[in-house]
């Protein structure tokens, strides 16, 4: 999607991959927040915005990530994703900086 949507902008391609890096840093931090308040709805809701943007960036390890928890939460308590979600942090780390050298 990334390449189908540059082409052959480089600029275009580090505007986007540093768009992304700049949310998902954003994004961490409100999981950090939603999990040390045990906030679901907060957590359901910044999982899914990050599976959006991953799905466009086609970051898909971090989006299948990302459905494994919002399908955890509709079933168990937010002390049952706890792992999934340091895992995600994780992911989300190795895919940004996977992006880094794609950048101008």
């Amino acid at each position: 999607m990334i390449l189908e949507v540059a082409g052959d902008d480089s600029d275009l391609v580090t505007e986007m991959i540093e768009t992304y890096q700049a949310d998902m840093a954003r994004r961490i931090d409100h999981i950090r927040v939603a999990m040390a308040q045990s906030d679901a709805a907060a957590l359901q809701y910044q999982v899914h915005a990050i599976k959006g943007s991953s799905k466009q960036m086609e970051a898909y390890a971090v989006a299948s990530l990302c459905e494994q928890i919002e399908a955890q939460l509709r079933e168990r308590s937010i002390d049952h994703v706890r792992g999934m979600a340091q895992q995600l942090e994780t992911r989300i780390l190795e895919i940004c900086a996977a992006m880094a050298p794609f950048q101008k």
